[in-house]
């Protein structure tokens, strides 16, 4: 399958899959600090069956893969990726791709990002390029604790 192919097919997905996210119905939000921990298993024939999957906070950027800074932010979700796979659910949405769902959440300017609570609710805003570090920062003042990050790629 080509590389063209399987873009094809991520952004039919996001087009399909972020709007069903958005309008699905929200959790309250704890008041307390969420702790997130990295997921652990447990294995062998007589274990005991697997919890459900944990809802993971979302870290949504909505940019292009052209502008100067949206390549920038494209570092910047491949290295949260890299350090937080199982606390943080990092997402891209192009906007030129998916113009819709660029309106329907808003957007006014790329890149912008969201941050969403594990329930979905929608947490945090900010336009213009957001460092790694800034980040981690924002989640840690949204009360969001994340583990100490695996080692950069």
């Amino acid at each position: 399958m080509s590389a063209k192919s399987v873009a094809g097919i991520l952004i039919v997905g996001a087009v399909v899959l972020v709007p069903l996210w958005l309008k699905r119905p929200a959790a309250q939000t704890p008041a307390a600090p969420i702790k997130v921990a990295a997921a652990t298993s447990v294995g062998g024939p007589a274990a005991a069956p697997a919890p459900a999957p944990r809802v993971l906070p979302r870290f949504v950027d909505v940019g292009t893969t052209s502008c100067a800074p949206c390549k920038v932010m494209m570092g910047v979700l491949a290295e949260l990726e890299a350090r937080y796979p199982d606390s943080l659910k990092v997402e891209f949405i192009n906007s030129h791709d998916n113009p819709d769902v660029a309106e329907k959440l808003n957007i006014t300017a790329i890149p912008s990002q969201m941050f969403y609570s594990p329930g979905g609710q929608e947490i945090f805003r900010h336009a213009g390029v957001m460092r790694t570090d800034a980040v981690v920062a924002k989640w840690k003042e949204l009360g969001l604790i994340l583990p100490e990050p695996k080692a950069a790629p």
